[in-house]
């Protein structure tokens, strides 16, 4: 292979990364272009909450300790770790892996125009949730999911192409699942 076989092939596999291939339209009509995460992020969001460890229980019968998977606070606790879990590592395929293409019109974007604040943001405190209105990174990431992607195939759009093209494998994220904390 020469060289120049070679720079169009690097230049094809940069195009495929940044082309409309990568485009992703969300029901509300919002377009957004996957990009690959930052792996390093991805890591640490899969490795950001450990699962937890199930309790244990002595059997008398077997003369030893057993884990006990059944037990409704562990139930409750790896329930818990599941949420926070998605909830990161979504965070940090959005917030990495997706940059803002279009807005349909009359929608309100995630920044603000001028001074003033956009109404959504009001609209998700009312819920009592907490905000962070200053942060572009917050703002862009919550406005994605509170109001571009609001249903569950939205969200399963956006990761699985970032998720494809970061690397990332859905056995990937089951083998985190069960990693150290390492932070």
């Amino acid at each position: 292979m020469n060289v120049t076989d070679l720079d169009s092939k690097l230049a094809r596999g940069m195009d495929a990364q940044s082309g409309e291939g990568n485009e992703i339209t969300l029901s509300t009509g919002v377009v957004l272009i996957a990009k690959p995460a930052n792996p390093t992020m991805l890591i640490r969001a899969m490795t950001l909450h450990r699962r937890p460890d199930p309790p244990t229980v002595h059997v008398e019968a077997m003369g030893r300790y057993m884990e006990n998977p059944d037990d409704p606070d562990y139930i409750s606790r790896v329930k818990n770790w599941e949420m926070s879990y998605s909830s990161t590592l979504l965070n940090v395929l959005i917030a990495q892996g997706t940059e803002l293409k279009s807005v349909p019109k009359g929608m309100e974007g995630p920044h603000p125009k001028g001074d003033k604040r956009p109404a959504w943001i009001a609209d998700y405190q009312s819920f009592g949730f907490p905000v962070v209105p200053d942060s572009p990174t917050w703002r862009y990431m919550t406005w994605i999911m509170f109001k571009a992607a609001p249903l569950d195939t939205d969200i399963k759009l956006i990761q699985s192409k970032v998720q494809a093209l970061s690397g990332v494998k859905e056995a990937d994220v089951r083998d985190a699942e069960n990693f150290p904390a390492s932070n």
